[in-house]
């Protein structure tokens, strides 16, 4: 008989860490840090979910819940599974449970709920399917760290790429970690301004990357020239397992061989070098056969194409459907 537990208070902590400690799904967004990170952001929070047996977890889930500010905030209400759920013993029935409770608990607060899988969830998708979540194919660049160098690394990448990480260096740019939270307003602004002027989709406010600044589980990288900060990435990471470029970017045409948005990524690769992290995921390339602006950039990186996918539940039919078409108008608005 499997015990289904939807209040925090009733999850010990030693189990949980215990869980996500060797499991082969564990990321840094099914841990207790992602959980208090995600609750001390304004109009966000994050619910935990898990399934017991006999005392023991079999199953665990951290689901975000999301929405915009003001009266799209009605529109865009979202449960969203960053990872996917652990899953201790490969139990499939602790699965179907987990999905089930988290379905049950959230069918009427949020539009749909949508897993981001940064693992390989194949041998599991019976489990979604009965439980009437639709997997959608999607892809993601990873690049495996495990015994390599730098060095090794680059001689991966595309030429091109190779070659504009070298000169970057060679006019004296530098990777740097944030050391405070000014230098994190000063990346924080370039990011803004690429979201404002050219991906035109929702960006965190501030706070949101104050907080992974101050979290045990983030990082922040610069890109510095000059003294001057001109790119840089936001990180998550988990100890052993992997790092995750969450956000990054750089000065656009900022000099004509420094290629700061390059640096970057690059920063976030040592990183995972140094700390022995076995991966650096990319974080998404789009949807197979359809136009995606960073597949070929990302893919420059010398790391392999997977297509993990994701699995959604709609809640809500009518305004997912007109949520999408929101947000598509929104991307064709110019600013």
């Amino acid at each position: 008989m499997y015990n289904c537990i939807s209040d925090i208070s009733q999850i010990s902590s030693e189990k949980w860490l215990a869980a996500i400690k060797n499991d082969q799904f564990t990321t840094p967004f099914q841990s207790p840090e992602f959980f208090s990170f995600f609750n001390s952001i304004p109009l966000q929070s994050a619910k935990v979910f898990a399934i017991e047996k006999e005392n023991n977890l079999k199953a665990l889930c951290i689901v975000t819940i999301q929405k915009e500010k003001g009266i799209k905030g009605y529109f865009s209400r979202r449960a969203i599974i960053y990872g996917g759920p652990v899953l201790i013993d490969n139990d499939i029935d602790a699965l179907k449970e987990l999905l089930k409770l988290i379905s049950d608990k959230l069918k009427h607060d949020v539009i749909y709920i949508e897993t981001r899988n940064f693992n390989d969830y194949s041998f599991f998708h019976s489990a979604f399917s009965d439980q009437k979540w639709n997997f959608v194919p999607y892809l993601n660049f990873q690049v495996d760290l495990q015994n390599k160098t730098l060095e090794e690394l680059l001689g991966k990448m595309k030429y091109n790429r190779k070659r504009e990480i070298r000169i970057s260096f060679e006019e004296g740019a530098k990777i740097d970690t944030a050391t405070s939270v000014t230098e994190v307003k000063e990346l924080y602004k370039i990011l803004k301004n690429l979201y404002d002027t050219r991906v035109k989709l929702p960006l965190p406010e501030l706070n949101y990357f104050e907080k992974l600044f101050q979290s045990t589980i983030g990082k922040v990288f610069l890109v510095k020239h000059n003294q001057n900060i001109i790119g840089g990435s936001f990180c998550f990471y988990y100890p052993g397992k992997a790092i995750y470029t969450l956000y990054y970017c750089g000065v656009r045409d900022y000099h004509k061989k420094i290629f700061p948005t390059h640096l970057a990524i690059v920063g976030a690769m040592e990183f995972g070098i140094k700390n022995n992290l076995k991966l650096l995921d990319l974080m998404g390339a789009g949807q197979p056969g359809q136009e995606y602006g960073v597949r070929n950039y990302k893919a420059e990186f010398g790391g392999a194409m997977v297509e993990h996918g994701r699995f959604i539940k709609i809640c809500n039919p009518a305004l997912y459907k007109l949520g999408k078409f929101g947000l598509s108008i929104l991307k064709k608005i110019k600013k």
